[in-house]
Formats: C-alpha cells, sequence, structure tokens
C-alpha cells in the first residue's frame, strides 16, 4: 500500500474512532432519583429500574439531584442550600454552596461547569451558580409557573415543567434559550400523551439521547425522544413511589464534558473518552497533509 492509501486509511479510523467514542459517552447505565417526603436518594438500574442504591439522608423533603462523577449535589424544599453527597457511600460531604434569597430549592442541573438551579419559593426563576456559590445568571422561564419543579440543561438549552407535579394533570415541558431565557419551543413535552394514570410530571433527566421524567405518584418513569418529544415508553424502578428530580452523571454525558472547563468524559467504567472534536480534527490534518503532498507532486 502507498503512502497517500496509508493515510487515507488512518483518517478514516480516526474519524471512525471518534464517532464510536462520542456515541459510547451517550449509553449512561444508571439513573439517579431524590424522593420527596423521605429525601432519600434512589439509583435504578436504567435497563431494567431495579435498585441499586438507596441512601437515606436528614437534609429534609427531597426535590433536586445531579450526579457529577462520583459526587450527588441534591436540594429539599425548605432549605436554600445545595447539599452534596458520595454518590458511592451515600456519606454526606456538607453544603455545596446556597441559593441567595430563595427559601426552597427545586430541580438541579449542570451544564458542565456551571449548576442550573430552580427556585421552589414562588417565582419562575432558574439561577445558573458558580460550583463556588457565584450567581452568574437568572432567567424567568416564561411558561413556568411559581413552585414549577422540573428542570435541566441539555444541549445549551434549559428545559423546564409547566407547575408543581405535586398535583395531577397533564404538565407541559418547554425549551428555552440558556443564555437569554428566551422561549424556543411551548409544550415540547405533554405528559398528558403518556397513558392514563402516567400523566403527571416533576423532575426531568436526558441521557444524551432521550428524556425521562419522574411521577411521585407512580413507580414508573416515563421515557420521551429528545428529538421530537414523544412518548416512547415507561420504566419501572422499584422503590418509594415519591420521585421528584432524576439525574444520569452528567460526566458521561457528551453535552457537557469533555470541553473547556468540563469533567473528562466517563463511559461508567472509569475511561476517559477523547473530546468529541479532538479525534476528527486530528483525522482532518492528516488528509490535509495527503492533499498537500499531491499538490506537491503534480507542481515538481
Amino acid at each position: 500500500m502507498n503512502v497517500k492509501k496509508v493515510i487515507a486509511v488512518a483518517a478514516v479510523t480516526l474519524l471512525m474512532s471518534g464517532a464510536v467514542q462520542q456515541a459510547s459517552a451517550d449509553t449512561i447505565p444508571i439513573i439517579w432519583g431524590n424522593q420527596a417526603g423521605p429525601g432519600n436518594l434512589i439509583s435504578w438500574d436504567k435497563a431494567t429500574g431495579t435498585t441499586l442504591n438507596n441512601f437515606s439522608t436528614s437534609y429534609g423533603n427531597g426535590r433536586g439531584i445531579v450526579q457529577v462523577g462520583n459526587i450527588l449535589y441534591t436540594t429539599v424544599a425548605g432549605s436554600n442550600n445545595v447539599y452534596e453527597t458520595d454518590a458511592t457511600t451515600g456519606a454526606p460531604l456538607g453544603i455545596a454552596f446556597s441559593i441567595a434569597g430563595a427559601s426552597g430549592l427545586q430541580a438541579i442541573s449542570f451544564d458542565g461547569t456551571n449548576f442550573w438551579v430552580g427556585d421552589y419559593s414562588g417565582t419562575n426563576n432558574a439561577y445558573l451558580y458558580s460550583p463556588t456559590g457565584t450567581l452568574l445568571r437568572t432567567l424567568s422561564l416564561s411558561q413556568a409557573q411559581g413552585y414549577y419543579d422540573g428542570l435541566e440543561y441539555f444541549d445549551g438549552k434549559l428545559i423546564a415543567n409547566t407547575f408543581d407535579g405535586g398535583f395531577t394533570g397533564s404538565n407541559g415541558y418547554s425549551i428555552y434559550d440558556a443564555t437569554t431565557g428566551t422561549l424556543l419551543t411551548s409544550d415540547f413535552i405533554v405528559t398528558g400523551n403518556a397513558p392514563v394514570g402516567h400523566q403527571n410530571g416533576t423532575g426531568i433527566a436526558y441521557d444524551g439521547t432521550n428524556f425521562y421524567i419522574s411521577d411521585i405518584f407512580n413507580n414508573d418513569l416515563t421515557i420521551w425522544s429528545g428529538t421530537t418529544g414523544s412518548y416512547l415508553g415507561l420504566l419501572a424502578v422499584s422503590g418509594s413511589p415519591q420521585n421528584e428530580d432524576l439525574s444520569v452523571d452528567f460526566a458521561a454525558r457528551t453535552d457537557t464534558c469533555g470541553g473547556v472547563g468540563q469533567p473528562p468524559c466517563d463511559t461508567g467504567g472509569g475511561t476517559q473518552v477523547p473530546e468529541p472534536g479532538s479525534l476528527p480534527l486530528f483525522a482532518a490534518g492528516i488528509l490535509g497533509l495527503a492533499a498537500l503532498s499531491r499538490r506537491r507532486r503534480a507542481g515538481g
């Protein structure tokens, strides 16, 4: 095989490798929940719904949860604190930071660097906070009512529900620009499209492909297409039905890992995945060298 063919094969191989690595980060096996009332932090096998961990806490009436690597960040209905818990042992690690002016917090999410936290003291605000407790941005979400309780960051956007899912009835989840708060899509997900008895909606999680929505009245999570917002099915989970917010590991999601200031991508087994753009760029460089080599030959 001549040099030109070797370079071309290497470039294609690297491009394919990059695609495989990026796709593998979306295969996330575990989903976490924070339960109302007891405030237990519980994780399930995302394929079977089997309980993997069930940690009792003393934080209070559970609301939000986000996993970043081995740390769980959680909120409760009656405090403005964001708490830290070891995701392996369940050991409490203290208060990460507090939200000034709020009497209660709901869902929490992560953009790869900073945390989005939903207000649970009567406003429709979503707050962007640094890990050190600095307020970076406050957005008012136009479709959300006071005490809305579902909020998730994904692909540079926010998705939030309309009202407190502690009340029965169909709930809508609208999409907003995460920088300006501009409404992009109203009612992208409507939980009334789920089967009767499973139409209530509280917290929401995104695994890189689909959305999962919790329901404090059932032991089921509803699953929704991340592309169309259409209903896909139910995941029966064991344990208490009082599930508020949900989370997968944001260190394993391709939209919140691997970039500048973001945690390294982790497929769940501790394997760091290269930044999504690095391998294709390297491959493009190889192809560029091949083109330059051809031009030089043609010119001389």
